[in-house]
């Protein structure tokens, strides 16, 4: 993957795509392996009460399948569908 700078825009209130990874793991106390499909997101923290922020919050995501993050690149504007389990299940740019 080529590196380049990105850019990300703290007043968009939604998720910044900012990569993916997969692969196998072999859970412990198991002898399978199974896959494994993350994208990783930054958003904006919500405020309330005494809770006070500072930048953006990075985060992990399990997906469904490597399908989700087809065409997408670093930097990214995205909204994010889950299934029942709370994987990511659709991501779509926004323009």
């Amino acid at each position: 993957m080529d590196e380049k700078e990105i850019f990300i825009d703290t007043s968009y209130e939604g998720y910044t795509f900012v990569g993916a990874q997969y692969g196998r793991f072999t859970p412990q106390g198991e002898t399978r392996e199974r896959d494994y499909y993350n994208i990783f997101v930054v958003s904006r923290f919500s405020e309330s009460g005494n809770n006070h922020t500072v930048g953006v919050k990075a985060e992990k995501l399990k997906c469904v399948s490597s399908d989700v993050w087809i065409g997408l690149k670093p930097g990214d504007e995205v909204m994010i569908s889950f299934d029942r389990f709370g994987r990511v299940q659709q991501v779509g740019k926004v323009d």
